[in-house]
């Protein structure tokens, strides 16, 4: 797999958007699988930043985010919908952005809804992801079946703690996730990986060159065939083996 280790986060952010523009200017009118949290946050920046210039027209692309809290109001600051209404939309025409929705009952229908959407935009030529710090893949937490697809999800103590902040303490945050199965990412035609910081670095290296096992949902990503990893230097300090290290 390419794994390339850049400098610093703001040139791993102008990288991912090379890739991301370089499919656009291919496939004008792909689908794209989109993560939230702060690792893509350059990322959005950049392509923000390159459609004022004119630089690059993501106009015809159709989004999808992989996840989202459940169990609470779509107004709320820590959902999916506000996160990327911030950061991406309102600075990015796209042809459509498409999210699950956090009060959806039952989930799922909503989980079903949103993989017909997938199907008949052509399926996701690329989806964007973080990893957690307990390697977790969207929403599929240590346990998840490699096979699996949308759905509720329970989450893991270490992901709450995560959006905790944004909720006061740790017992408001939602105990339920709805997210892409590891099948549904692992289906996407291309994958980037993006990590920073000391923090990811142990994980990073138990995904991509450890044993693919469910405890770290992240090593499924060893079995597709088009995977891009972009780390900067703090995340990738613990591999062996990193390929285009800059």
């Amino acid at each position: 797999m390419p794994t390339e280790i850049v400098g610093t986060e703001g040139e791993l952010a102008q990288r991912a958007a090379e890739i991301v523009c370089g499919l656009v200017r291919e496939e004008p009118g792909v689908a794209l699988g989109l993560a939230s949290g702060k690792t893509p946050l350059g990322l959005y920046a950049e392509l923000a930043r390159r459609v004022r210039a004119r630089e690059t027209d993501l106009s015809g692309i159709t989004a999808f985010a992989v996840d989202e809290l459940h169990g609470l109001s779509r107004q709320h600051p820590a959902t999916n919908a506000s996160y990327f209404r911030e950061h991406l939309t309102r600075q990015v025409p796209l042809r459509a952005f498409h999210l699950m929705d956090s009060e959806a009952k039952p989930a799922e229908e909503e989980c079903a809804r949103l993989l017909r959407l997938i199907e008949q935009a052509g399926g996701l030529a690329l989806v964007v992801l973080g990893i957690g710090k307990n390697g977790h893949l969207g929403f599929n937490e240590p346990g998840s079946p490699l096979d699996s697809r949308c759905r509720r999800v329970c989450l893991d103590r270490p992901t709450r703690e995560t959006y905790a902040p944004l909720f006061g303490s740790l017992d408001g945050v939602p105990a339920f996730g709805l997210t892409l199965g590891l099948a549904d990412l692992l289906g996407a035609r291309a994958v980037l990986l993006l990590a920073t910081g000391a923090d990811k670095a142990e994980m990073v290296a138990q995904a991509l060159e450890g044993p693919v096992a469910e405890a770290v949902p992240a090593s499924a990503l060893q079995r597709h065939p088009r995977l891009t990893v972009l780390l900067d230097r703090e995340a990738g300090a613990r591999l062996r083996h990193a390929q285009g290290a800059s």
